[in-house]
C-alpha cells in the first residue's frame, strides 16, 4: 500500500538497484567479519525498518494466522537462510562465480510459480529468463581468470542452495499476500523472524578465526543494509502487485551494477569488454521479453 501506486515492474527495477549496492557491500565484509555477525546486522537494521514502513503505511484490519506463518517463512528461507548461505557462498567461490550459481533462482521460482501458483509461462517469457540468465553469464564469467583459483565443483552447491531458498521464499511471500495483502507487513514479520531466529543462534556459535568486530565493515555493511531495506520494500511490494514470472527476472537485472560496481571498486574483472556489451544487450532484450511476453 506505501507503494502500490508504482508498478510492479518498476518496483522489481528499483530492487534491483539496491540489491546491487548491498551485495557490493557484502563482498566488503566477507573478508573483514564473519558471515553470521554480517548477517545480523543485516537482520536487525532490514528488522527495524520494516516496521518503520509498517507504521508509515496503511494496514489491513485482519491479520489471519495463516498469512503470518507465511511471512515467517520467508524470514526463514530468505533472509536468514538464503542470505547467509550466500555470504558463505561468496566467500567460497567468489563474488562473480556465486552470482552466476544464483541466478538459478530464475528456474526454481518459475517452475515453483507455474506449477504450484499456476501462473502463466508464455514463449516470450521463458525466452526473455533465459536471456537474463545468459547474460549473467556472459558478463561475469572471465575464462582468462578462471585458472588462477582452483575452486572445488562441489562448493558451488553453497551458492546453488541459496537460490532455492529465495524460490522458497517467493513462493511463501506470494502465498502470504493472499491472506494479509501488506508488504510492509510482510517485510516487518518476515525480518523480525530472520532476526530472531540469528538471537537463538549467537550463543551456539563456533569460535571463528575471523574477528567479529571490524569498523570499517560495520559501517559498510550498515548502510548496505539501509539499501537493503529498500530493495526487501520495492521487491514486496512488487511481488503483491506483479506476477512471479517477470517480477523475479526483472528483480536480477542487479547482475549488471553488480559486476559494473565490483569492477570499479575491486578491479576484479576484465575491461568492460565484448562480453559485458553483448550481455547487457541481452539483459535488455531479455527483460522486454519478460515485460511485454503475454
Amino acid at each position: 500500500m506505501l507503494l502500490d501506486f508504482f508498478h510492479p515492474n518498476i518496483l522489481a527495477l528499483l530492487s534491483a538497484v539496491f540489491v546491487s549496492f548491498t551485495r557490493l557491500s557484502q563482498r566488503y565484509v566477507v573478508d573483514r567479519m564473519s558471515a553470521l555477525f554480517a548477517n545480523f546486522i543485516l537482520a536487525i537494521v532490514t528488522a527495524s525498518f520494516g516496521w518503520l514502513f509498517y507504521n508509515l503505511d496503511i494496514v489491513p484490519v485482519a491479520f489471519p494466522w495463516e498469512g503470518i506463518f507465511f511471512f515467517m517463512a520467508v524470514g526463514l528461507f530468505g533472509p536468514f537462510a538464503g542470505r547467509y548461505i550466500n555470504l558463505i557462498g561468496i566467500k567460497l567461490t567468489g563474488l562473480a562465480r556465486s552470482t552466476i550459481v544464483a541466478q538459478t533462482v530464475l528456474i526454481w521460482s518459475a517452475l515453483l510459480a507455474v506449477f504450484v501458483l499456476g501462473e502463466d509461462m508464455t514463449i516470450l517469457k521463458a525466452i526473455g529468463t533465459g536471456f537474463i540468465m545468459l547474460s549473467s553469464m556472459l558478463v561475469v564469467y572471465d575464462g582468462k581468470n578462471v585458472g588462477k583459483k582452483k575452486i572445488p565443483i562441489y562448493y558451488y552447491i553453497v551458492p546453488a542452495l541459496s537460490a532455492l531458498m529465495y524460490s522458497f521464499s517467493h513462493l511463501s511471500g506470494k502465498t502470504a499476500f493472499s491472506y494479509i495483502p501488506s508488504s510492509t507487513f510482510g517485510m516487518a514479520i518476515s525480518n523480525t523472524t530472520c532476526f530472531s531466529i540469528f538471537i537463538f543462534m549467537i550463543p551456539f556459535r563456533k569460535a571463528s578465526s575471523m574477528r567479529e568486530w571490524d569498523k570499517k565493515g560495520f559501517i559498510v555493511i550498515f548502510f548496505g543494509a539501509l539499501s537493503q531495506s529498500l530493495a526487501i520494500l520495492c521487491f514486496w511490494s512488487a511481488m503483491k502487485l506483479g506476477n512471479v514470472t517477470q517480477i523475479i527476472p526483472l528483480s536480477r537485472l542487479s547482475i549488471l551494477l553488480i559486476v559494473f560496481l565490483t569492477w570499479c571498486f575491486f578491479r576484479e574483472q576484465e575491461k568492460l569488454t565484448y562480453r559485458v556489451f553483448a550481455g547487457a544487450v541481452l539483459a535488455l532484450a531479455g527483460a522486454y521479453f519478460v515485460v511485454y511476453g503475454r
